[in-house]
């Protein structure tokens, strides 16, 4: 339970530091890309907000395979200080006003650093806490890293809400956005260091004392030669994480700005709503979690599909016709549905589908490269769709098409509940 805990907590800060620039990224274009067009500033800064998921392929190919190699443990505290570095360098950056363009590449490093830092955090988290359950109960422990996940957007958008009514719109703009930045960064020190107590999984450990007795130490650092049931593995892992990183970034983390900028909401109440939706899909993970160690992974992620497909375009709809905060919030706590049955059985899903040797490395580069292609895109895409088209409900299409990905990939499963992990 305590290892259960302290990956949890750090891990909601990671994605606090990593996911906040989302619920500011109107004032970040305000400040470092001016000009007449604010929906050319906000393509500047959600471009920018894109820039970390690219960095966190590199992040996971590069740190993937220390999580096989040197433990889970010893990347989540890797992980956890860069993403401390790189939120502290996104709050100090000079605005374009104070620097010029100096601080929009400020920006970019940080965002580059944060993201490599999650192409690590994911996948050793996600294997760390999968490997500390009993096989009974892998599904509800397992879902605790995406409590953590959308716990950390559910705080950042609590604290920016928070803040932003307690200084005002302008204070906000002017330095304000600055304050989530710094104190994610210094709260991420504390919670490094707590880590550090925490022991390494019973199974890698396990793992390793095999490899040495069979007289092939370096086993865990050398995989084999991927097999059939591996590269599978690793395409339905981009196919599940696929919707699953389309439900944060772009239901949760992109809503507050498309309802204040496309469907009249004012940008504090698109902030609370969004929170409202946050906090029921993080109260359903467990139940997620809890009822896939019953009943398998398989009908969670095909129900979750199937639920985007058929509610994406009329919750879209409602948001941009309804232009209201009532309507706002039931479609925020529908869309929660959903992404909690995805969200909460995702994690233990992608990780049972690889052998403890490699384990770490595949499920962070398939789940970095499907977040960074449909997550970290997707507030771009969603923004150039209607600009494009002139219609404010063109992002519902964007969703739905990836739902379909994740239809076809969560058919494709094994049943892998309940059973042993394999070495």
């Amino acid at each position: 339970m305590r290892a259960t805990v302290l990956a949890t907590l750090g891990n909601v800060l990671e994605w606090y530091d990593f996911t906040v620039y989302g619920f500011l990224a109107v004032y970040i274009a305000a400040n470092f890309f001016p000009g007449e067009d604010p929906v050319a500033a906000l393509l500047s800064a959600f471009g920018v907000f894109a820039v970390g998921f690219i960095a966190r392929p590199l992040g996971a190919l590069v740190l993937g395979p220390l999580i096989d190699r040197k433990g889970r443990k010893s990347v989540m505290l890797l992980s956890m200080l860069m993403m401390a570095g790189g939120s502290l360098l996104v709050g100090i950056a000079p605005s374009y006003v104070t620097f010029g363009a100096f601080g929009a590449f400020v920006i970019i490093f940080g965002r580059l650093l944060q993201g490599f830092s999650a192409g690590g955090e994911f996948g050793s988290s996600a294997v760390f806490l999968v490997e500390w359950a009993n096989p009974k109960r892998r599904g509800f422990f397992g879902s605790f890293h995406q409590v953590a996940t959308y716990g950390g957007l559910l705080v950042g958008v609590l604290f920016v809400a928070g803040l932003t009514a307690v200084l005002g719109p302008d204070i906000m703009s002017s330095w304000g956005w600055r304050i989530p930045f710094i104190v994610g960064s210094a709260l991420a020190i504390v919670v490094l260091v707590l880590r550090r107590r925490v022991s390494e999984t019973p199974v890698f450990s396990e793992a390793k004392v095999d490899a040495a007795a069979a007289g092939n130490a370096s086993a865990p650092s050398a995989p084999k030669p991927l097999e059939l049931s591996a590269v599978t593995g690793f395409f339905l892992t981009l196919g599940v994480v696929a919707l699953w990183a389309v439900t944060s970034m772009v239901t949760i983390n992109y809503m507050p700005t498309f309802t204040a900028n496309f469907a009249g909401i004012p940008p504090q109440e698109a902030l609370w709503a969004t929170c409202i939706g946050c906090f029921v899909a993080v109260a359903l993970i467990p139940l997620a979690g809890h009822l896939s160690d019953r009943y398998g992974r398989k009908p969670f992620i095909i129900g979750a599909a199937i639920g985007y497909i058929v509610l994406a375009y009329p919750l879209f709809l409602m948001i941009v016709e309804g232009r209201a905060f009532g309507f706002v919030v039931l479609a925020q706590v529908i869309f929660a549905i959903p992404t909690a049955a995805i969200a909460g059985t995702g994690s233990t899903t992608i990780s049972e589908l690889f052998a403890t040797r490699r384990r770490g490395t595949l499920v962070s580069i398939g789940s970095a490269i499907s977040v960074t292609i449909f997550g970290g895109f997707g507030a771009l895409i969603c923004t150039l769709l209607i600009q494009t088209t002139g219609i404010p409900t063109a992002p519902a299409f964007y969703v739905i098409g990836v739902a379909v990905i994740t239809l076809i990939a969560g058919i494709a499963l094994p049943n892998l509940a309940g059973r042993e992990l394999r070495r």
